[in-house]
């Protein structure tokens, strides 16, 4: 695969907004792979036979309303997944964060979270409230040695709830936030204060399957709303860290075994 070179100019849009999209950065072909085992686990739950788009948004819908355990089996499924690690080496934009993170040996170059999400219309549990990426994952102490590779697998727009970005905001460094516990099927969060957005002119990152928006850790962002009828928006994301660094503290999983109240085929 050619070397795609970012330019002076947008390393100065990172490094002036907190993020970065690139167009055209993941090829189709890892994307259709990936979105066609996102199906095979849906009907592996639901049981259904109807074609993709109808299991992928319909069928996704109406089993997270009525069976909301079932929508986290197929999440954690999805999550543990050969195929989510193997869409993230086939989309290969680790050079691109190397990039970004001023990094020329791509033996500093860290991982964590690999994730998978999807968004169904009207669920406000899972939103993202306005926060910070180094709220949650403190590799790194810097927000400028680590970053988020936002990658959208179906069309991300405005009405169906697209990442919401607070430019420049980065710039003050990782804040104190508020933490809210995960209850539920609630997510867990860590809110920053509503001073960090006085001022701040937001931008609804409108991106097609393929887009990349590259986003500098402590960067205030957040997700909007899913209005659409049966429209379920899609994303995946992996967050690149910098080894290196004297203070980085690769983190520890502990893994958990909840029961699932799985659907009655």
């Amino acid at each position: 695969m050619t070397r795609r070179i970012l330019t002076d100019e947008d390393l100065r849009t990172y490094a002036e907004d907190g993020y970065l999209v690139v167009r055209d950065a993941v090829s189709q072909d890892a994307i259709d792979a990936l979105m066609g085992f996102v199906a095979h686990v849906i009907r592996l739950e639901s049981g259904s036979t109807e074609e993709d788009d109808a299991v992928l948004n319909r069928v996704l819908v109406d089993l997270k309303r009525s069976h909301p355990s079932s929508s986290s089996w197929i999440y954690q499924t999805i999550l543990g997944s050969w195929a989510l690690k193997r869409f993230f080496i086939d989309a290969a934009i680790e050079d691109l964060a190397m990039q970004l993170l001023g990094m020329t040996d791509p033996n500093n170059l860290g991982i964590v979270s690999p994730a998978f999400r999807f968004d169904i219309p009207g669920d406000t549990r899972n939103v993202r409230a306005w926060h910070q990426d180094s709220a949650y994952f403190r590799e790194n102490e810097a927000g400028t040695d680590a970053l988020v590779a936002w990658i959208p697998t179906t069309p991300s727009r405005q009405e169906n709830g697209s990442v919401v970005m607070a430019p420049g905001t980065h710039q003050v460094g990782r804040v104190g936030s508020v933490h809210e516990e995960a209850s539920g099927y609630k997510s867990e969060q860590y809110v920053v204060p509503d001073s960090m957005l006085d001022g701040a002119k937001l931008v609804h990152v409108e991106a097609d399957p393929g887009d990349v928006a590259f986003i500098n850790m402590d960067l205030v962002h957040g997700s909007g709303v899913n209005s659409t009828s049966d429209n379920v928006r899609y994303t995946a994301q992996i967050r690149f860290n910098t080894i290196d660094r004297t203070e980085y503290r690769p983190v520890q999983l502990r893994p958990l075994y909840p029961t699932y109240e799985r659907r009655e085929g």
